[in-house]
């Protein structure tokens, strides 16, 4: 049993570091840029930084090209569908609370992001040392489920925003911007994953108190 619990735990850890890899390579390779950009600019080297957007596109004409990729290996251009790119923003009439607000729900995501990491690992450590069925599991729980989702409906307004400004001033050509794509993310369902699994975990504990005490 003992084994088998270590097992599942990691395996758990695995999926969840699986699972964040993505999005920790592609922050990794932003920071790489932009030290290569600060560099060029510290030797006099005048560089002109496009500002891009997060976009949700939705297909909706396969005949039209929404965009091209350069293949290097012939040469040729590549029409593709994306259904989530970053998009260079053309507009010149941004608008500043805007900015600041997408800026203040980032590190907020940030934030929920490392504090639901902590009480993962705090579960995971509870979970391997049996303690199972105990309340402090359910504040852990509980604490992973509202951060999760609270980080999906975070991330949705800033999808929105992202998507509001973009609207203003592009049409893409065979698709169009559709924020509803944002919810296939898993993030949302495995909070309320967590809160269910902390309701029925306290269920069971209020049951087991009870039983002690007509005993």
């Amino acid at each position: 049993m003992k084994k088998r619990l270590n097992i599942f735990c990691a395996c758990m850890i695995a999926a969840f570091l699986l699972s964040v890899s993505g999005n920790v390579y592609m922050l990794v390779k932003v920071f790489i840029n932009g030290v290569e950009i600060g560099m060029k600019a510290a030797q006099g080297e005048t560089i002109d930084i496009p500002e891009y957007k997060m976009a949700h596109i939705l297909p909706t004409d396969m005949m039209e090209t929404t965009g091209t990729v350069t293949n290097l290996k012939d040469g040729k251009q590549l029409a593709i569908k994306p259904l989530t790119t970053l998009i260079e923003c053309p507009y010149t009439h941004s608008n500043s609370w805007l900015e600041a607000l997408q800026g203040i729900i980032g590190l907020i995501v940030l934030v929920g992001f490392i504090y639901a990491t902590i009480y993962f690992a705090k579960l995971i450590i509870h979970i391997n040392r049996n303690i199972v069925f105990d309340w402090i599991n359910v504040k852990h729980l509980r604490c992973i489920g509202w951060s999760m989702v609270g980080i999906c409906v975070l991330s949705y307004i800033s999808v929105w925003i992202s998507s509001h400004q973009l609207a203003q001033s592009i049409e893409l050509a065979g698709g169009e911007l559709n924020i509803l794509i944002t919810f296939s993310d898993s993030t949302l369902i495995l909070g309320f994953v967590a809160l269910l699994a902390s309701e029925v975990f306290a269920i069971g504990l209020r049951l087991k108190e009870e039983n002690e005490l007509t005993i």
